[in-house]
C-alpha cells in the first residue's frame, strides 16, 4: 500500500513540476485548456518565402511545428492551449531566422513574420563573376606583351656575353701557387669539422630518443587522464538521468511532430539551396578559366624574363672576370686566412659536441627514472580499475532491479551509496593523474 502512495506522489509531482509558470501557480483541475490554430505567413523582399520551418514554443518545449507552402503559408494546430505567452520561431536555409515573442495564440488569427537573405541572389553572382572574367583577360594580355618584350631582351644580353669573353691563362698562374697552400689548410679544418659534427650528432642522437621517450610517456598519462575523465562525465551524466528517472515517469513533448515538420523544411531547403548552387558553380567556372588563361601568360612571361636576366648576368660576369682574376693572389691569401678560422670554429663545435653528449647522458638517465615512477603509478591505476569493475557490476544488477519498477527507496538509497563510491575512486584516480602529470614534467 505504502508502494503505491509513492507511485501516485511521483506522478502528481511530476505533472505539477511540468505546467509550473513563474508567473501564476496554478491549481490542479482548475486549469482550462481549448484547442487552437493559427496562420503563419512569411514573406521576405522577393515575396512569400516557401519550405520555411516554423516552430511554436513555450519555455523552450516546442507545442507546435509545420512548414511553408508555396504562397508562404503554414497552418498549425495546438490541440491543448490555455492561453500562454509563446515564441514563433522560422528558420530557412537561405534567411536568417526570426522569432515573435511574447505572443498570445488566438484561433483563426494569421501572424506575419518578415525574414531577410542571407546571401546574394544568383544573378548578382553571375554578374560579379562576369566582371571579374574581364579584368583577368585584360591582365592576360598584359602579361604576353611583357613576355614578348622580355624575349628581346634576353637575345640582346646575349650578344654582349659573347663580346666579353676572353682568356686569362696568365693572371691564374700567379694565384695558382698561394691557392694550392690555402686549399691543404682548408682541407685539415674541414676534416676536424667533420669529426665534430659526427660527435655531435651522435651526442644530438642519444639526446633525442631521451627526448622522445619523455614525450611518448607524456602523451600516454595525458591520453589515460583525459578518457577517465571523460568516463566519470559520463557516469555523472548516467547518475543524473537515473535520479530524473524515478523522479519524473513521464515527460510530454511535440519533438515528434518538430521533427517531421522539421524534415519536410530541410527537404524543401535543400531544393531551393542546390539551385542557388548551381548558378554559382557556373559563375566560378567562368573565373577558374579566366584565371588559367592568365596563369599561363604569366608563367611565360616569367620564363623569359628569366631567360634574360640569365644572359644579362653571365654577360656582366663575363666583363667582371678579368678583374676578380688580376685579384686571384690577394684571394688566395684571404682563402688561407678563412681555412685558418675554419680550424679553430671546428675546435669550437668538437667541445660543443661533448657537451651535447654530457646533456643527453643526463637526459636518458630522467627518461629511466620516469619509466621506473610510471611503472608504480601503473600498479595503482590497475587497483583502481578493478575497483571500478566491482562498482559497474553493481550498478548493472542495480539497473535491472529498477527494471521492475518495486522497491524505489530502497534502490535509491542503494543508488546514493554506489555514486558516493563513484565519486570517491574518481577522486583518487585525478590524485594519481596529478602524480603522473607532475612526474613528467620533472623529467621534461
Amino acid at each position: 500500500m505504502k508502494k503505491n502512495f509513492l507511485l501516485v506522489g511521483l506522478i502528481l509531482a511530476s505533472f505539477g513540476a511540468y505546467s509550473f509558470q513563474n508567473t501564476h501557480t496554478a491549481i490542479l483541475g482548475t486549469e482550462v485548456r481549448e484547442g487552437v490554430s493559427v496562420v503563419i505567413n512569411v514573406t521576405s523582399s522577393n515575396g512569400p518565402v516557401a519550405g520555411a520551418l516554423v516552430k511554436i514554443t513555450n519555455n523552450g518545449m516546442t507545442i507546435g511545428a509545420g512548414t511553408t507552402d508555396a504562397t508562404g503559408k503554414s497552418s498549425i494546430s495546438i490541440a491543448s492551449y490555455n492561453r500562454q505567452f509563446v515564441q514563433i520561431e522560422v528558420s530557412h536555409a537561405l534567411y536568417k531566422n526570426e522569432k515573435l515573442i511574447d505572443v498570445i495564440l488566438e484561433t483563426g488569427k494569421a501572424y506575419a513574420v518578415t525574414m531577410k537573405s542571407k546571401s546574394e541572389s544568383a544573378e548578382v553572382i553571375t554578374e560579379k563573376s562576369e566582371e571579374k572574367v574581364v579584368k583577368i583577360e585584360e591582365k592576360t594580355q598584359n602579361a604576353n606583351e611583357k613576355a614578348e618584350e622580355s624575349k628581346q631582351n634576353a637575345e640582346k644580353y646575349q650578344e654582349n656575353k659573347t663580346a666579353a669573353e676572353k682568356s686569362q691563362e696568365q693572371l691564374k698562374k700567379e694565384q695558382e701557387e698561394t691557392q694550392r697552400l690555402a686549399d691543404e689548410k682548408r682541407k685539415n679544418a674541414e676534416a676536424l669539422q667533420a669529426e665534430a659534427d659526427r660527435k655531435k650528432a651522435e651526442a644530438q642522437k642519444q639526446q633525442q630518443s631521451a627526448q622522445t621517450v619523455v614525450k611518448d610517456k607524456e602523451t600516454e598519462v595525458n591520453s589515460e587522464a583525459k578518457a577517465r575523465e571523460e568516463e566519470a562525465k559520463k557516469r555523472q551524466a548516467e547518475a543524473e538521468a537515473r535520479q530524473k528517472a524515478l523522479e519524473n515517469e513521464k515527460v510530454v513533448n511535440a519533438k515528434e511532430e518538430e521533427a517531421r515538420a522539421k524534415k519536410e523544411a530541410e527537404a524543401q531547403q535543400k531544393a531551393q539551396s542546390e539551385k542557388l548552387e548551381e548558378t554559382s558553380k557556373e559563375a566560378k567556372e567562368a573565373e577558374e578559366k579566366a584565371k588559367e588563361d592568365k596563369k599561363a601568360a604569366d608563367e611565360r612571361a616569367k620564363a623569359e624574363k628569366e631567360k634574360a636576366d640569365k644572359a644579362k648576368e653571365e654577360a656582366k660576369k663575363a666583363e667582371e672576370l678579368e678583374k676578380k682574376e688580376a685579384e686571384g693572389v690577394k684571394e688566395a691569401e684571404k682563402a688561407e686566412k678563412e681555412a685558418e678560422k675554419a680550424t679553430k670554429e671546428a675546435e669550437k663545435d668538437a667541445k660543443e659536441a661533448e657537451k651535447v653528449a654530457k646533456e643527453a647522458e643526463k637526459e636518458a638517465a630522467a627518461a629511466k627514472e620516469l619509466e621506473e615512477k610510471l611503472a608504480k603509478y601503473d600498479d595503482e591505476q590497475k587497483d583502481i580499475d578493478s575497483n571500478r569493475d566491482k562498482l559497474k557490476k553493481s550498478q548493472k544488477k542495480l539497473d535491472d532491479k529498477k527494471k521492475k519498477g518495486k522497491g524505489l527507496d530502497k534502490i535509491q538509497k542503494e543508488q546514493d551509496k554506489l555514486d558516493e563510491a563513484n565519486k570517491k575512486l574518481d577522486e583518487k584516480q585525478q590524485k594519481l593523474d596529478e602524480k603522473r602529470k607532475k612526474a613528467v614534467k620533472k623529467a621534461n
